[in-house]
């Protein structure tokens, strides 16, 4: 199955055709990195001497993710990713954050990227880093119908 990354919010029939070109063609994101110790250290500052970054770090990892799902990002938007080598050094753990704001090809979004969305990501986690574009080898769009029927549904609860 491998990792899923969201469509953006096109037409059905785009979706389709997003789909069959990223059969064919890597996928880029463009988003946040986001390291865990750093993180913490930026939303929490150091921690008391009787707690350990790793024993407080869960709960901030949620809260963080509940913050950025309620500034509208799609669950699948919070990818975690492999730490790149040329971090590896000061990371914390094997796996980091990749806060996806936009996908495409060729480093070129299928829309526009919302200044808005990416001031609000960069306020709830407290950074000044730009976003960039990343390679996404190991992730893939999601079937079209099984997306199509889970936006169709969500809408659906939204009317109701």
């Amino acid at each position: 199955m491998g990792r899923r990354l969201p469509y953006p919010d096109v037409p059905t029939a785009r979706i389709h055709e997003i789909y069959k070109q990223s059969l064919r063609k890597p996928i880029h994101a463009f988003g946040f990195y986001v390291d865990q110790g750093q993180l913490y250290l930026r939303k929490q500052g150091s921690p008391p001497p009787n707690v350990s970054i790793g024993d407080d770090i869960g709960r901030l990892l949620w809260e963080t993710r509940l913050e950025l799902l309620a500034a509208g990002l799609p669950t699948l938007s919070l990818a975690w990713v492999p730490i790149p080598d040329r971090f590896r050094e000061n990371s914390c753990g094997d796996e980091a954050w990749l806060i996806v704001l936009a996908t495409g090809f060729d480093k070129t979004p299928h829309l526009p990227i919302q200044e808005e969305l990416t001031q609000r990501v960069r306020a709830i986690l407290k950074t000044e880093e730009p976003p960039a574009w990343w390679s996404m080898r190991s992730f893939t769009y999601p079937p079209p119908e099984l997306w199509i029927k889970h936006r169709q549904k969500k809408l659906q609860q939204t009317e109701a």
